[in-house]
Parts: structure tokens; C-alpha cells; sequence
């Protein structure tokens, strides 16, 4: 699953880089050696553009083509009934059918949506995504004369190209900085996320494991899971994953067993870490 961001998007090279950019690095793999991540910190002294610039000039990617995802920091997501409109009158329209509902000016933003199962009501929704459109001109602009840019789309549509195509799925992700999130995707489809809030410190090496309070966590996934199945009519999921730093993950596997019956399998196996797994999914969306 991916957002068109139409406006930014060219023809496809033969080699590719997965980006993921944050609020404060810039993350790379490259799909010639996808166990390996490249890392940039954006400095106060630069640009998110700039220290993309700057990691694609040390490295000598310049010609390879750039897949790019945005951390949860870079963009909004709302749901809304579908307007009746076909899909290429839907994706111009969609700053007029949602500016009531943002507190932006809607040209300063850009836009895309995905289809959603219907609602339980029989109405069909979608999720639009938007994000502000001047820094992402200001990276397409300074990227280009560089590498060609193939597609932007977000962390969480990207990490659905990772599962199974043809499961119901759970994933839990935490990425430095950023609040847990619960994820349900459905054949790849991403269908439903929310924050887990007050779960920071999964991510803090500071922090032992036997302090953490899995039994609250655990609490809040049930909540979310009824919440899905209940209210929203989505499938039980069938089957779980973690995208969290590997010292936790064994022990939450181990409640996750304890309380739901349900072997939660590690998306990262030590290989990558947390942060880097949306880079990988948005180079796995054309496999």
C-alpha cells in the first residue's frame, strides 16, 4: 500500500533506496544490501533536505532512485466518508471535502486517501492522509538533480508490504521518539492504527525490562482489539507482530503467550531495528 503524492512521482529506476525521514534523522536501505542502515541525524543547523543531500553525496548514491516514507511526525491522517466521485475526480477534490475538518490552509498541504472497508453501517470510507506541502517541495527540489523520487507515502502503510499477503495481522510498533502504535492490516491492507500512549520507555536502554508493566500493556491491546472487532466489525487478528527493540521483545512475547494463547513473531530477529523497518517496506511495495 502506498500514498500517489502524484505530484512528486517519476519514472522508476532500476535501483532503489528505502528512506524513512523522522523529525530528527534520516534513515536509509538500500535494496542491494537490505540488512544494513544507514543513519543520519538532521542538526539544528540543517534541513531534513539538506542531511538527505548530504548522506546521498557520502554515500554516492547519486542516480538511484528514492523511495521515501514519512515518519509519524511529518504527516495527519482523518477518516471520512467517501464522497461519490470517481478515483482521479476523489484525489483533486479531497482538499475541498476535508477543509472543514483541518485547521490549515488546505493549499498549503498536500493530500492522498486509501479505500476502507465499509463501515458497519454499509458506508464507505476513507482514510486521507495530508502533510505540509512546503518542506516536502523544499526535498523534492533539492533531491532531484540527485536522484530521481518515486513515490512518498507514510511509516505505517509502508510497514503493511512486511506481512503475509494473505493474513489478518496485528503489528506493534515503536520507533525512538515516537509513541507505541497498534497497527491491524489485513491482506497487506492497512485497516485500522492506534497510539498507545505512556509506553515511552520501551525504547529507553535506561529502563530494565523487569520494570516495565506488561500487564498494562497488555490491557490497553485488549481494549484496542475490542474496540476494533466490536465497534469498527473487523476481523480478529490472526496473527501478531512486534516491531520493537529486541531486548523488550522477548518478554512481551512471553505475556502476549500468558494471556492471549497467541505466539508473537519479531519483525526485526536482530537484523534491523525498529526505525528502519518502514524504509524496508516502501522497497518491498513493488515485490
Amino acid at each position: 500500500m502506498r500514498l500517489r503524492f502524484k505530484v512528486f512521482n517519476k519514472a522508476r529506476p532500476t535501483s532503489r533506496l528505502g528512506v524513512c525521514l523522522t523529525r530528527d534523522a534520516v534513515l536509509v536501505i538500500d535494496e542491494q544490501a537490505s540488512t544494513r542502515l544507514y543513519t543520519r541525524a538532521i542538526s539544528a543547523q540543517e534541513t531534513p533536505a539538506s542531511a538527505l543531500v548530504a548522506l546521498i553525496e557520502q554515500q554516492q548514491w547519486q542516480g538511484r532512485g528514492l523511495a521515501l516514507t514519512l515518519g509519524r511526525g511529518w504527516y495527519q491522517q482523518l477518516q471520512v466518508p467517501r464522497p461519490a466521485l470517481p478515483d482521479e475526480e476523489l484525489l483533486q477534490a479531497l482538499p475541498w471535502c476535508v477543509g472543514e475538518l483541518i485547521n490549515e490552509p488546505v493549499d498549503s498541504l498536500v493530500f492522498d486517501y486509501i479505500d476502507l472497508p465499509p463501515a458497519p453501517n454499509g458506508e464507505a470510507r476513507i482514510a486521507v492522509y495530508y502533510s505540509a506541502r512546503a518542506p516536502l517541495a523544499a526535498l523534492v527540489e533539492a533531491v532531484t538533480p540527485l536522484c530521481p523520487l518515486l513515490t512518498i507515502g507514510v511509516d505505517e502503510l509502508a510497514m503493511a508490504n512486511l506481512l503475509p499477503p494473505e493474513n489478518h495481522d496485528l503489528v506493534l510498533y515503536k520507533a525512538p521518539g515516537q509513541e507505541l502504535t497498534l497497527l491491524f492490516i489485513h491482506q497487506q491492507q492497512w485497516l485500522f492504527s492506534r497510539i498507545i500512549r505512556g509506553f515511552q520507555s520501551l525504547d529507553d536502554d535506561s529502563v530494565a525490562v523487569e520494570e516495565f508493566n506488561f500487564d498494562t500493556l497488555l490491557l490497553e491491546l485488549q481494549r484496542s482489539i475490542d474496540y476494533a472487532t466490536g465497534q469498527l466489525k473487523l476481523a480478529a487478528p490472526e496473527h501478531w507482530y512486534l516491531a520493537l527493540p529486541d531486548r523488550i521483545t522477548p518478554a512481551l512475547q512471553q505475556s502476549i503467550n500468558r494471556v492471549f494463547n497467541m505466539q508473537a513473531h519479531s519483525l526485526t530477529e536482530g537484523k534491523l531495528p525498529p526505525e528502519a523497518l518502514p524504509a524496508l517496506g516502501i522497497l518491498r511495495r513493488g515485490d
